[in-house]
């Protein structure tokens, strides 16, 4: 593995409220065949661990410590996935709905944008809109 630089900026919107915020950090990230692995350190505290396959278009993010308090979502481009908060050693079953899913190469970068909803049942949690950037 090799250390990168990571852009992360996310865009979540809940009803008719929006927010947006950025961070960067220190990564690790492996080249795979058919994707990247990428490790790092949200808030240099909460381990965050990222697959990303290029062929099936699918991204998956585990974050957090576990058993007791992290998230696992799955995203594959018009798919519905299960997914999985864990809050204070109680779970959330959630169902993530992949809207937008494009990986960029260029000049040495690598440039991950997904747009996605996420359900609770029937009920729309949020849209959520992500674009990661590695170099």
């Amino acid at each position: 593995m090799k250390e990168v630089d990571l852009k992360f900026k996310s865009t979540i919107t809940q009803e008719q409220d929006s927010e947006s915020f950025q961070k960067s950090a220190k990564a690790q990230v492996e080249e795979l065949e058919d994707g990247w692995r990428l490790k790092y350190l949200e808030d240099d505290q909460i381990p965050v661990k990222i697959f990303l396959k290029k062929q099936k278009q699918t991204l998956i993010i585990n974050r957090g410590v576990v058993p007791s308090d992290y998230s696992l979502i799955k995203l594959e481009l018009g798919e519905k996935r299960g997914c999985k908060y864990v809050v204070n050693n109680r779970q959330m079953d959630l169902i993530s709905e992949t809207k937008f899913l494009k990986v960029t190469k260029y000049g040495g970068r690598v440039k991950v944008q997904v747009e996605y909803d996420l359900f609770s049942g029937l009920y729309l949690i949020g849209n959520y809109a992500v674009t990661l950037i590695f170099s």
